[in-house]
């Protein structure tokens, strides 16, 4: 049985009014092409972290993304996203973005290959119809251009 993360983040933690779950206008996944022990991948993230040289996620409702370096010691995280889930990530930012763990599978040959980077968005954003129509086919775009064969997303 799968995992209903949106429903009970918005019956727990979301602002008052809860918010709405919209269902994508068209189907968005795709099935596993390569053997994850073949597969190059990517991490895609809605925590809104960035390395601290890279510009920040300000708004609430930021449509913007960061590509974050896949190895993990290209530098600082930061984590701009507004969210009151705690400050335990904010500590150690491997909990939410696993960069350390997934080049330990890429050595151990448990995953093929590590993309060049990651993709971190604002997660919590309301502007739907923009994420569907703009954000979503620019990141599929940084996968395609990068030649992600499967990308692990990671909510906050």
């Amino acid at each position: 049985m799968p995992f209903e993360y949106l429903p009970i983040m918005a019956q727990n933690a979301a602002p008052k009014p809860a918010r709405r779950l919209v269902t994508p206008t068209t189907r968005s996944w795709s099935p596993v092409q390569e053997p994850v022990s073949k597969a190059r991948v990517a991490l895609l993230t809605s925590a809104a972290l960035r390395l601290a040289h890279q510009e920040p996620f300000i708004p609430r409702d930021d449509l913007s993304y960061r590509l974050v370096s896949s190895d993990p010691s290209a530098g600082e995280i930061i984590i701009d996203h507004h969210s009151g889930i705690g400050t335990v990530p904010k500590k150690d930012p491997e909990i939410i973005f696993p960069r350390t763990a997934l080049a330990s599978l890429v050595t151990k040959g448990i995953v093929g290959k590590l993309a060049p980077y990651h993709v971190s968005v604002m997660g919590g954003v309301r502007q739907h119809k923009q994420i569907e129509t703009e954000l979503a086919p620019a990141i599929a775009q940084e996968f395609k251009n990068a030649k992600i064969d499967l990308a692990l997303l990671v909510p906050y």
